[in-house]
């Protein structure tokens, strides 16, 4: 349990070593009893103790903290929205070795949030995270290689990013390669491959991997046709929040 109606045993005794460690100078410390005051967890939520946590830690040199603290500033969560102080707190941690620092980064100069838009920079940034083995950047530069935004577009480096993405754990990056085999959009169309992939992206709770799985067991394409194993699907991508699921799992009754 999170929030200020009540703290687990877990949280309250994470809380103790954060702020042991922080007051210790370890500034990992600090960015972490950061975020339990971010999230309540542990401790009344109190964002302004957050802000100076994150703060003292991103000074530390802590890329953890710099990106939190650029999140809070650009969504004005419970703070005075500031969009044009978010991208040099993600660059401090890009340039403090935090990947999700340079993804972040990327992704404000992909879409122009607080910085002139720059999609080079914004690939280059993906890049730099992906092969420091950010799997979400893998799939974002994926996406750069398959519209031309930013780079050359170059469908078989998208195909193997969204690979790479996929086995490194974004199993969104799974639905976007089991689809595009599925479809044989910017890959030779293998309806059997798309099977397994989205298979893996399944067994990794992205509900849409679960339904496009679906599909093919209630068309019979690409595997045998299965409506008892299509629901199952339905059912499952459903319970995962995909509410159209819900409706075509209940159609297979």
């Amino acid at each position: 349990m999170s929030g200020t109606g009540g703290a687990t045993k877990d949280e309250a005794l994470a809380v103790k070593f954060y702020q042991r460690a922080c007051d210790n100078g370890n500034v990992q410390g600090c960015s972490g009893l950061g975020f339990m005051y971010e999230t309540g967890s542990g401790v009344p939520q109190d964002i302004t103790r957050a802000v100076t946590l994150y703060q003292r830690g991103c000074d530390g040199g802590d890329g953890l903290g710099c990106t939190s603290l650029g999140g809070l500033y650009e969504t004005g969560k419970r703070i005075a929205k500031d969009e044009s102080k978010a991208a040099p707190l993600y660059e401090r941690a890009c340039n403090a070795g935090s990947p999700l620092g340079c993804r972040e980064l990327g992704r404000v100069y992909g879409n122009g949030v607080g910085v002139t838009k720059d999609d080079a920079r914004a690939a280059k940034l993906y890049q730099q995270a992906c092969d420091s083995g950010d799997a979400k950047s893998c799939s974002m530069l994926g996406t750069s290689y398959e519209t031309g935004r930013g780079v050359a577009k170059d469908n078989a480096n998208a195909v193997a990013l969204y690979q790479r993405a996929c086995d490194g754990g974004y199993f969104l990056g799974c639905t976007i390669l089991g689809s595009s085999y599925a479809t044989g959009d910017s890959v030779t169309r293998d309806l059997g491959r798309a099977a397994q992939i989205y298979q893996q992206g399944c067994d990794g709770g992205e509900p849409a991997s679960c339904s496009g799985l679906a599909l093919l067991y209630k068309t019979g394409l690409g595997v045998n046709k299965d409506s008892a194993r299509a629901r199952t699907l339905y059912q499952k991508a459903c319970a995962l929040g995909e509410k159209k699921s819900c409706d075509d799992a209940a159609q297979l009754q």
